[in-house]
């Protein structure tokens, strides 16, 4: 599995909780991309200490492999993710990181 994580804020004239909202309706746009396999939406809260949170959202697209995530990202209907995501996502704020491989542990 190949795994893209992106990271975001919401655009200025935008607040948060209608961004959030946005990108929950964004998962439509986001299930039509060809070879998908997960999509996951964290929306990203203060912490139990009170912190505040350094984004909005942390969203995670599922690929078999790097030949499939390479398809969809040319394809037309990745192409209408990101034009959805550019109504209620900071352009400047998004940051993007692959991952192949994770490390999955529940006590026992």
């Amino acid at each position: 599995m190949i795994v893209r994580l992106t990271q975001w804020q919401p655009r200025d004239a935008i607040g948060r909780a209608d961004a959030l909202a946005a990108w929950e309706r964004h998962a439509g746009v986001v299930e039509r991309v060809p070879g998908l396999r997960r999509y996951v939406q964290h929306h990203v809260t203060a912490g139990p200490d009170g912190t505040e949170p350094p984004y909005a959202g942390l969203g995670e697209v599922w690929f078999d492999d790097e030949t499939s995530a390479r398809a969809a990202l040319a394809s037309g209907e990745w192409s209408a993710v990101v034009d959805d995501a550019n109504r209620f996502m900071d352009g400047g704020s998004i940051v993007v990181a692959w991952s192949d491989r994770g490390l999955v542990r529940e006590p026992s």
